[in-house]
């Protein structure tokens, strides 16, 4: 469920190129040094290489693979359409979470300024300047110091850098960070990626005759290198909550060759703050005790393992807080390995508490994709998701092990609480991988001239494997006992089965269909596969008397065909029961808006408010809380009753209170949600985002101004006279009461970025 980077305006998810790039010291340098330009500061990075740690990983086939000197050759993008990223000497991260480069200026240097080059404002949602950068500057290339920063987390900073809004139109912008006046010898940047953030050109220019220079120890030191390896955090204050168990996701970066180097981590939990659950190592953190120092203001906990491979989530663990006068110390960690490691750094932490929220009866209320092992090891998970409001248990029904009296225990103590399951599956996805790792992976590919297999699924495929495929989904939806079944179906590029015309089983099968066209024989295809897999799966509930789940698929909308091959209009609802558009982003301003138009631009078309859309909590770029409680509620108030989540990686517990507050907020009026239908004619004076569904005389509106969090009253006119009153949804209290002919009342803001808010009749005594 990867998001789309495609050609101009089409939508596509590839399968990212790996790419092969050199880390660290092994990386070497070009001695070549030059000018900027006439009259300007040296550029003392030109020409030198630049080392990555990890290595970016979003590159077009045609490029080959990120080179050491595409960010410091002196060459910017010369695209007119501003869309770098299809650029040959630009370096992008897709997903990547924490990214690291590293300049040797091969002597100290009189550095004044780093400037660096990022898209932004693409029209396709996720491709955005990065959620932090931080320039770090080092004296021998082993500890960094941070001495300049831009993040979406601190007020001001855009502005500061005169950061462009988004506003669904591509450009590209320098972050210059000036009157750094450091002398150092190796420069760093550090980002905090988003969907895709791409960069291509990074300068480092000379300081000015007669600054007064500083050493890069006068700064803080941090955990940057790109020659060991670094744990991180996800977020820049990390959440911890106080009254219920949540994870914590840790990141891991390991330079190349580097995976079997013995590593030795020692963490120091603030008083207040202590383990409950996971490993680190070889080490269940439900027993670790630490060692009390510092006169008990700190327990330290050492572990030691094998490096192994980075990943985004290496590790989930599970932290809880205990409120403090005065508040709780920043947790500490460091990182030792032969030859090498990095100081004794200090991560902020914030106490979190996760508000509680009623369950709803009607709205689909889970994590999305995250798995049943996951749940498992989540301690105290029930009682912490019912707290929550959630009402479904998400699992993959392929990886599962229903014979697991662990699982068995699992499934029935969520039943018996209320929970719905909801089966995620790559379905014909898995169909290929399991003839690929057999080695019987060609039958099943496009026959094409010269006896040649192509490299993806034969649409006219109808073989033992396909059958088996429809057996699988229907036989594990039976033993779930599935309430929602949620596909992943990405088995070709934006162009859909191009090998098709090609292909001598096809070229036969479209003979006999009497297809008008091949446009017109893709989508008979692709009716006749989902129509088949939904037939199976009810047959087998029917059998084995189950109440068949509701069916739908990633990125399946109305008035579109998808991967121009399966025809959403012509499946739904019968056999396609909700459209479920995708839009991964960071949460900026400007998304959270696109979020809420696409999903109402879909119940535009439907009868119902049967839209079940897909956002991340944090895997296009993370984000405070509060953006994620308001996207959730874009999705409410344009008529989606449920949000799936990709992925379960970043799951934390600022995340978890976002989904909790939408919930909380939501579920009153979810059977407006539901039932209605969507609202048109509100006005605001001052002029506001409006979204909004009504039901008879109710209406549920949310009112927003993202981008500039208004202060002040703001009038919300409705479009007919009511006798109602409106109540602020987030603290239940009443704003107003109405009486005809009167149609408006106000709302008052004190920075907020939107407003939830009842208009229901009076409740009568």
């Amino acid at each position: 469920m990867t998001a789309a980077i495609a050609s101009p305006g089409r939508p596509q998810s590839p399968r990212l190129a790996s790419v092969p790039v050199r880390f660290g010291a092994a990386a070497g340098v070009v001695l070549a040094v030059a000018a900027a330009g006439a009259g300007g500061p040296a550029n003392l990075a030109l020409g030198r290489k630049v080392a990555f740690a990890p290595a970016p990983n979003y590159a077009l086939t045609a490029r080959g693979g990120t080179d050491a000197n595409d960010l410091t050759d002196g060459k910017t993008s010369t695209r007119t359409d501003r869309k770098i990223w299809f650029d040959r000497g630009a370096v992008g991260w897709s997903y990547a979470g924490l990214g690291q480069m590293a300049v040797d200026l091969g002597a100290p240097r009189d550095v004044g300024e780093v400037t660096v080059r990022f898209q932004g404002g693409s029209p396709q949602a996720g491709i955005s300047v990065p959620c932090w950068v931080h320039v770090l500057a080092g004296a021998d290339g082993k500890t960094f110091h941070r001495v300049a920063s831009y993040s979406r987390w601190t007020e001001g900073d855009g502005r500061r850098l005169g950061v462009p809004p988004d506003t669904g139109e591509a450009w590209v912008h320098e972050l210059r960070f000036g009157d750094l006046n450091v002398r150092a010898r190796h420069i760093g940047v550090e980002i905090y990626g988003t969907g895709l953030s791409v960069c291509d050109e990074v300068r480092v220019l000379a300081a000015r005759s007669g600054a007064t220079l500083r050493r890069p120890e006068a700064f803080d030191a941090t955990a940057f290198t790109v020659s060991g390896p670094r744990l991180y955090f996800h977020k820049p204050v990390l959440p911890v909550p106080t009254h219920l168990n949540a994870p914590t996701p840790v990141g891991w970066i390991v330079p190349e060759g580097m995976s079997k180097a013995r590593v030795t981590a020692t963490l120091d939990l603030p008083a207040g703050v202590r383990f409950v659950a996971g490993r680190i190592g070889g080490t269940d953190l439900a027993a670790a005790e630490g060692e009390a120092i510092e006169g008990g203001a700190y327990r330290r906990h050492t572990f030691s393992f094998y490096a192994g491979k980075g990943n985004k989530a290496w590790r989930r663990v599970y932290l809880r807080g205990e409120r403090r006068a005065g508040g709780v110390r920043p947790l500490r960690y460091r990182l030792q390995w032969p030859g090498g490691g990095g100081p004794l750094v200090e991560q902020p932490v914030r106490l979190v508490r996760v508000p509680a929220a009623p369950t709803p009866k009607r709205l689909m209320t889970g994590l999305g994709w995250w798995s049943l092992p996951d749940t498992m090891a989540w301690p105290d998970v029930l009682a912490t998701w019912r707290q929550m409001g959630l009402n479904t248990l998400p699992l993959f029904g392929r990886w599962t092990n229903f014979d697991d009296p662990n699982v068995t225990t699992t499934l029935e103590r969520f039943g018996e609480a209320g929970f719905r399951v909801m089966n995620i599956d790559s379905t014909f996805h898995q169909m290929l991988a399991t003839a690929e790792r057999r080695g019987q992976a060609r039958p099943l590919r496009c026959r094409l001239p010269g006896g040649k297999a192509g490299t993806k699924l034969c649409p006219s495929y109808r073989g033992p494997a396909y059958e088996a495929e429809l057996d699988r989904v229907a036989r594990e939806c039976v033993r779930c006992r599935a309430a929602y079944l949620s596909c992943d179906i990405e088995l070709w590029g934006w162009r859909g089965p191009t090998d098709a015309e090609n292909c001598s089983r096809c070229q036969a099968d479209f003979a006999r269909s009497g297809a008008a066209d091949w446009a017109a024989w893709r989508l008979a295809k692709g009716e006749q596969m989902w129509r088949a897999l939904a037939g199976r799966v009810r047959a087998a509930c029917r059998k084995a008397g189950v109440e068949p789940p509701e069916m739908g698929v990633y990125d399946f909308r109305p008035g579109r065909s998808y991967q121009y091959f399966w025809p959403f209009d012509r499946l739904y609802p019968k056999d396609m029961g909700n459209a479920q558009v995708s839009t991964y982003t960071p949460l900026y301003p400007y998304h959270l808006g696109l979020i809420g138009d696409e999903a109402r631009a879909d119940r535009e078309k439907l009868p119902r408010s049967d839209v079940l859309p897909w956002i991340t909590p944090g895997d296009a770029g993370t984000f405070p809380r509060e953006a994620l409680t308001w996207a959730m509620l874009e999705c409410y108030a344009n008529g989606s009753r449920g949000v799936h989540f990709w992925s379960g990686r970043l799951w934390d517990a600022g995340g978890l209170a976002g989904l909790a507050e939408a919930v909380r907020i939501a579920a009153p009026v979810e059977d407006v949600i539901v039932d209605g239908e969507l609202v048109s004619g509100v006005t605001c004076t001052p002029a506001m985002r409006t979204s909004g569904m009504r039901r008879g005389g109710e209406m549920f509106l949310l009112i927003a101004d993202y981008a500039r969090r208004r202060t002040g009253d703001v009038r919300v006119s409705l479009p007919d006279p009511a006798d109602a009153v409106a109540v602020d949804l987030a603290t239940g209290r009443p704003i107003a009461r109405l009486r005809p002919p009167e149609r408006s009342f106000v709302v008052q803001f004190r920075g907020e970025s939107a407003r939830a808010i009842h208009v229901r009749p009076e409740a009568k005594e």
